[in-house]
């Protein structure tokens, strides 16, 4: 279904550089681009992609940090009809060898910082139409072809970008965004923040995830307003970033709630332009009303998924935080206009009000569905409602709580990591058995990785041992923090471990 005409990526970009010209689009270190010269910067990279022979269909991975480049390359890639695949710079070699053979990539951009001799041997060997280099000579070669406008290649229902994210399969699955599902993302999260084209979004949180491309990027897009983006979040610079761009609004995660709280007080923060800033889950309300009344910031909460593109719960803005009676923990919102959301059981019997069971979400833009991946799709999506896995209950005002996530997914500081993809690197080590991932509550990181692990008979190792062969497969996040060496696990009937049990050890 079509919310919004037949627009793309390019078609947007290309009506608001008419609209606002000169106005600032993106605001980066000492550079200032505008609407107009974005889209010009747009032009000579389509243009530079289809002479290195880039085509409609084909997958261009990018691992870049934060920067204009990552906003070239998405609309670029729009323009022509191509598909996005932001690749998170904490990957290893053989993630990356994953990503760019499972999504069949044809191109690969890459900053010189972020990448090891063994990540571009892996990309040499692959069959790449490009491997490029950001910086000087990239600029260099676009700046050759020119800035006129091109005719867009691509239609609102085409995919636009593929983003993988963990789940509790072993292999990260990529979820397929449509043109016309960035736009919803884009118009759904201006109404949800009550943006004007006034605003200045400061953006630190990665552009490879979700959060910084719907609810931030594609919202300055749609209503015109200005991006203040940063390559990462620093905390002993926040308030001098916030003092000389003057941003108006921001998106947070817990880590950085509870980051700025330990800060000393800062004459800087007493007086400032930031309004409002939404966040994500398990920031206590102790946290949240200290983090208000000292900086004067209201704050919303929001609950969404790769998989459904916008904020599908969402804290209205004109409403106080809502806390359970009994627990104190604070409500993540009612469903978004134009969201469905119910709350089911194990036989998908929709549950009564208060009672806990799986999140299910309707929404006029979910996901295209999973690349290459029919069966997790269907298990995903039915009869038009996305299962979230997540468990939480709803009261009789709508306010819905969230209870657990999905089974075993693990999230430090806004990341989620399958507790299968890190058990399936710990169990290729020659003295480990048997283990078992789980997370633990931490107070600055939300969780952290806990390995539980059982050793063949006669071995011995040490933990630094375990986490240095770990490293070498896995994202530094993934890495776990502990290594706990046990005699035997707590068992089902059947043999399964009870990861549970061990939590609550």
């Amino acid at each position: 279904m079509l919310t919004h005409g037949n627009q793309t990526l390019y078609t947007l970009l290309k009506k608001q550089a008419g609209r606002y010209g000169e106005k600032p689009f993106v605001v980066f270190e000492e550079e200032t681009i505008s609407y107009r010269e974005m889209l010009e910067r747009v032009n000579r990279t389509a243009r530079w992609l289809k002479g290195n022979g880039i085509q409609k269909g084909d997958m261009v991975a990018v691992f870049l940090a934060n920067a204009p480049v990552f906003y070239e390359m998405w609309y670029a890639c729009g323009a022509l009809g191509a598909v996005l695949l932001p690749i998170n710079t904490a990957s290893t070699p053989s993630e990356l060898e994953y990503f760019l053979d499972h999504s069949e990539s044809r191109g690969f951009l890459y900053d010189e910082r972020l990448v090891g001799e063994e990540h571009l041997e892996v990309a040499r060997e692959r069959d790449l139409v490009f491997m490029q280099l950001t910086g000087d000579s990239f600029n260099k070669e676009r700046e050759e072809h020119s800035a006129d406008e091109v005719k867009c290649e691509a239609d609102a229902s085409d995919v636009a970008c593929i983003m993988y994210t963990s789940g509790t399969t072993a292999k990260p699955k990529g979820v397929l965004i449509t043109h016309e599902n960035y736009m919803f993302a884009g118009h759904s999260s201006v109404l949800y923040q009550q943006l004007t084209p006034d605003d200045r979004y400061l953006i630190f949180l990665p552009l490879f995830h979700a959060n910084s491309q719907y609810y931030t990027s594609m919202a300055s897009l749609v209503v015109g307003g200005t991006i203040i983006l940063r390559e990462r979040f620093s905390s002993t610079e926040f308030w001098d970033v916030v003092e000389r761009y003057q941003p108006t609004v921001t998106s947070l995660v817990a880590t950085v709630i509870k980051m700025l709280l330990e800060l000393p007080e800062n004459e800087k923060e007493k007086k400032h332009s930031l309004k409002r800033a939404g966040y994500g889950l398990f920031v206590p309300y102790p946290e949240l009303q200290a983090f208000q009344d000292r900086f004067d910031i209201k704050l919303y909460q929001w609950y969404g998924m790769t998989e459904t593109m916008t904020t599908n719960i969402v804290t209205p803005l004109y409403e106080d935080m809502i806390r359970d009676r009994e627990t104190g923990i604070v409500s993540i919102g009612k469903p978004g206009l134009g969201h469905e959301v119910k709350i089911i059981g194990p036989d998908d019997e929709e549950m009564p009000f208060g009672e806990v069971g799986q999140i299910l979400i309707k929404s006029p833009s979910l996901m295209k569905g999973y690349f290459k991946n029919p069966e997790a799709t269907a298990q995903t999506l039915r009869d038009g409602w996305l299962y979230t896995g997540d468990s939480g209950y709803m009261n009789e005002e709508g306010f819905i709580w969230f209870v657990d996530r999905s089974k075993d997914l693990i999230k430090r500081a806004g990341e989620n990591i399958s507790s299968i993809e890190v058990e399936n690197v710990l169990s290729e080590h020659p003295a480990v058995q048997d283990c078992a991932i789980v997370g633990e509550p931490d107070k600055l990181r939300e969780e952290i990785v806990i390995a539980y692990v059982k050793l063949h008979q006669g071995q011995e190792v040490e933990p630094e041992e375990l986490e240095t062969f770990c490293r070498k497969h896995l994202s530094y996040f993934k890495v776990p923090q502990e290594f706990r060496i046990i005699e035997d696990f707590p068992r089902t009937s059947i043999g399964k471990i009870q990861k549970n049990l061990l939590r609550k050890s």
